[in-house]
């Protein structure tokens, strides 16, 4: 008799499924989703970093001369993309981690004026008018 009081109901006893439903529910409302995730980033970044850093690989570097107005213009391009995409979590994680201020993105314009684009060029126009109604587009649905 006394086994059987300290084993649960049937009813009371979760599937599998369910169980794992309730965890998920559980850490996610806990914080605690969020930091193994971030700490499974942090770790998948180390390890592929892990080469570089014992010195088996050396990383590609760009030439000095100018490499900022080619990063500065690779990330905007990338900070763009996650834009248009609506990705606002991963351009969250892009701006700090790339280094590029909101503020510093190139627009269309400067992307286009840097790739000696005619701004008389039907091209031109045409990636620019994109552009901007993507930007009304992003206007209209905050406000």
């Amino acid at each position: 008799m006394m086994a059987q009081s300290n084993m649960l109901p049937v009813a009371d006893v979760l599937s599998q499924d369910e169980l794992r439903k309730k965890l998920y529910q559980t850490f996610k409302d806990r914080g605690i989703l969020d930091t193994l995730k971030t700490q499974l980033r942090n770790q998948l970044i180390h390890e592929l970093m892990h080469p570089v850093l014992s010195g088996e690989l050396q990383p590609r570097s760009i030439s000095v001369e100018g490499s900022s107005l080619l990063i500065g213009a690779s990330n905007s391009l990338v900070a763009d993309h996650l834009q248009r995409c609506g990705y606002e979590y991963s351009l969250s994680v892009f701006f700090p981690e790339s280094g590029l201020a909101k503020e510093k993105v190139f627009t269309m314009q400067d992307l286009l004026q840097l790739i000696k684009i005619n701004p008389t060029s039907s091209l031109y126009k045409s990636l620019v008018s994109g552009s901007d109604k993507e930007n009304q587009k992003a206007i209209k649905s905050v406000t």
